[in-house]
């Protein structure tokens, strides 16, 4: 599922202008997208200008430089329409300040620049100034009336036409602090009664008193606006009973009514908006999300550091920064109805921007051409540093990230929580995981498998069974995308505190042969490492096929160093042993010598976790005992095998097989033996495995002799074997006497191929 969302990519970058360092501006940068300019997005830079945007080609296909003595109160919009002459491009300013603004016509002048765009080359921009009656935040494109909607933080709503003449007002009462303005098409707002003309734009606006957040809707029909709902919303949700301040730090809405908020204690939820004429209410979906390891340095500013973007139905998606020590910036994407993460991804910190992490990022996102999300960052607070920083340490940016354009089919797909019983067991177990339960989970899971299991008893046509890699015939109400999401809910990024982890299911998948090493993100062995869980690491060597050998050598040299500790100092071992069990060095070592590996990958395991000879010393040791009589003992068992005509395992389960002992020997060797050279301890050691290995080596050419007399014995023995493990019959003496006959009178019988018979009539 993390497909959903692609890896971002840098669209444009703006210096920081100096005058704006020493005076306190708005955001940096700003970024819009408009229906009537379909493809483009408007860029607004303090102190610079605005930039036109083409999304699929990433060029400017327009700009309009304004000059460093320029404000901005507000994003910037442009529409595209096709006249006579060729397609002209027509973007709206909000002026803030400007050497030919007023300065009581400040944050109350538009400005109108039109620019002529002809087969990719621009033509002079004609540029007229509009002054309105109040102060506009924010400005938006109804394509479906060609009106344009003007709104100010105070809640003042105007409609203009495409000159900006106004035509109606309304005074929509916020004299409190001012948060966000959503606008959607009347068409795509299904939290509306039904109607048979619906509005041409909805319009939410949110502000915030005390710990209160304020909303009005507003309906916009023509020229005629109404307030169809007003309501409020607590947004005193604390943690663990804390008593905190209450300011909303992100904040996001969508046309299916879905409102969700974060406030500074790093709370999350969500409501439903339903607008009844004459009420509105507002009902709260899903649980309310406690977020850690976010950034807490700018907690009480809106948009610094974490910002929301709704997809559509309860989809949210997520850009936040996360704390120290590893600060970047995490996307993920959350269903608030079920509280689950369905997609993730991260950026690192710019370099730009790494200086300004302190002092917080103002970040954005926005909707923009469908599978495309525009990400704005820019440092906050930056003249508080104007001193101290040099012109080129501060830049904005603008990045787009890739999300999947059919991204409810999608998740419905991948969900499907109304027919498909493993997506609601998920859902479940993970509401279990976030509040510190995995008992519950771990019911859960046991008595899906119970009821699941009593369902399909014991036919081999169940859709959702696979037969397990074993060859045992039995079969598992498992999937592959179905385990990977079960591991991605102990093993995720942003899932890995300890309480959420069950043992207890990631062992019962283990042993059912349903894991692979490729289906935690990063490594399976180190993830089960990382929560203790050396015992799912052992059944791991039996029942996962692609464990990695440096992922195996990692583990090894963990083992080591705690064997030296306990070495020298004997209680600390006791304490850790009263907290989780650890194997023994031989015991994970005989695990990793009789597991499969290739020689150059384990070579260069070697050379990376184990450089140090010390380090080798203990595993050399083992070696040295495995490698005693290991030819004898492997005769032995042969003479068994024959005279049972039945396969016998070398060497049982106290040491590794005497060949794949000799193999890793020879690798590890190959790897340090120049190390061990040079570590004087080390010499002892080596002296006595040669002393092992040359008896062997003289035996092996000794037996060596006896090859060509046997070998006819040998693949006759082997065949037998082969067949008494597959069950097959066996000819008895009689039985193969008969049939050589058989054979030999059909070839006395028969006409060899240059054999000529001459017939004369």
């Amino acid at each position: 599922m993390s497909s959903l969302i692609g890896e971002p990519f840098q669209v444009s970058s703006y210096p920081v202008p100096t005058k704006t360092r020493h005076q306190k501006a708005n955001n940096l940068i700003y970024a819009s997208y408009s229906r009537e300019f379909p493809g483009h997005a408007t860029v607004t830079v303090q102190a610079e200008g605005i930039h036109i945007i083409d999304l699929s080609e990433l060029h400017t296909v327009a700009s309009h430089t304004c000059g460093s003595n320029v404000a901005f109160s507000g994003p910037a919009i442009s529409r595209c329409t096709l006249e006579a002459d060729g397609r002209i491009c027509t973007t709206y300013a909000l002026v803030s300040s400007a050497p030919e603004v007023t300065v009581k016509n400040r944050n109350r002048t538009l400005w109108i620049m039109k620019q002529k765009i002809l087969g990719g080359t621009l033509d002079k921009s004609d540029k007229r100034e509009i002054v309105l009656p109040h102060e506009v935040a924010h400005i938006y494109l109804d394509d479906k009336s060609s009106k344009i909607l003007l709104v100010s933080s105070t809640g003042d709503i105007s409609v203009a036409d495409d000159e900006l003449n106004i035509l109606s007002t309304l005074v929509c009462p916020h004299q409190q602090n001012f948060l966000d303005v959503f606008f959607f098409p009347g068409a795509s707002c299904t939290f509306l009664p039904p109607r048979e003309n619906p509005p041409d734009a909805i319009i939410v606006f949110c502000s915030s008193s005390d710990s209160t957040l304020l909303l009005s809707i507003v309906s916009v029909t023509g020229k005629d606006m109404t307030i169809i709902g007003k309501n409020q919303v607590s947004i005193s949700h604390g943690v663990s009973g804390r008593k905190i301040q209450h300011h909303i730090i992100a904040l996001s809405c969508g046309p299916c009514g879905v409102l969700s908020y974060i406030n500074e204690s790093h709370t999350w939820a969500a409501y439903q908006l339903e607008v009844n004429n004459p009420t509105t209410s507002v009902t709260q979906i899903g649980e309310t999300l406690a977020l850690a390891q976010l950034s807490r340095l700018n907690t009480h500013s809106f948009g610094c550091d974490t910002c929301l973007l709704s997809l559509g139905s309860s989809l949210v998606l997520l850009a936040t920064m996360t704390g120290t020590p590893s600060s970047e910036i995490s996307i993920l994407l959350w269903d608030m109805r079920y509280g689950v993460v369905i997609a993730s991804h991260t950026i690192p910190i710019p370099s730009a921007l790494t200086s300004s992490i302190k002092l917080g990022i103002n970040m954005s996102l926005l909707l923009a051409d469908a599978g495309q999300v525009l990400l704005t960052l820019c440092p906050a607070n930056v003249s508080q540093t104007a001193s101290s920083t040099s012109e080129s340490a501060y830049r904005s940016m603008v990045y787009i990230i890739p999300i999947d354009p059919n991204l409810k089919s999608t998740i419905a797909a991948e969900m499907l929580v109304d027919n498909d019983p493993r997506s609601k067991l998920l859902v479940d177990m993970a509401n279990h995981l976030q509040h510190n339960e995995p008992h519950k989970a771990d019911e859960a899971f046991f008595r899906w498998i119970k009821e699941q299991t009593s369902a399909s008893g014991s036919s081999s046509s169940n859709a959702l069974s696979i037969s397990t890699p074993d060859g045992a015939g039995s079969e598992a109400l498992y999937g592959y995308g179905f385990v990977k999401e079960l591991l991605a809910l102990f093993f995720a990024k942003e899932n890995t505190d300890k309480p959420q982890y069950s043992p207890r299911v990631t062992r019962h998948l283990i042993e059912s042969h349903v894991v692979s090493a490729g289906m935690v993100q990063g490594k399976l062995l180190t993830a089960l490492k990382q929560h203790g869980d050396w015992e799912s690491i052992m059944l791991s060597f039996n029942s996962v096929v692609d464990i990695s050998e440096d992922e195996m050598v990692s583990l090894a040299k963990a083992l080591v160093d705690k064997q030296r500790e306990s070495q020298t100092d004997p209680e600390v071992m006791d304490v850790d042993s009263n907290k989780t069990w650890t194997p023994t060095l031989s015991a994970y070592m005989l695990m990793c010598v009789s597991y499969p590996t290739s020689p150059a990958a384990l070579r260069l395991a070697i050379r990376k976790h184990l450089p140090d000879a010390q380090d080798l010393i203990p595993i050399l040791e083992l070696l040295d005992g495995w490698t005693v009589g290991g030819t004898e003992e492997y005769i032995r068992t042969l003479l068994k095998s024959v005279a049972s005509n039945v396969a016998i395992e070398h060497r049982g389960g106290a040491a590794p097989p005497y060949d794949k002992t000799i193999s890793f020997l020879q690798v590890l060797l190959d790897a340090s033996f120049v190390s061990l050279l040079q570590f004087p301890p080390s010499h002892e050691l080596l002296r006595n495995i040669m002393s092992h290995i040359e008896p062997e080596i003289e035996l092996h050419e000794h037996m060596g002799h006896l090859r060509g007399a046997l070998e006819p014995f040998a693949r006759v023995q082997n065949r037998i074997v082969k067949e008494r493990a597959e069950g097959t019959m066996r000819e008895t003496p009689n039985e193969w006497r008969k049939r050589r006959k058989h054979q030999e009178q059909q070839i006395a019988l028969g006409v060899g191929l240059y054999r000529l018979e001459e017939l004369i009539i």
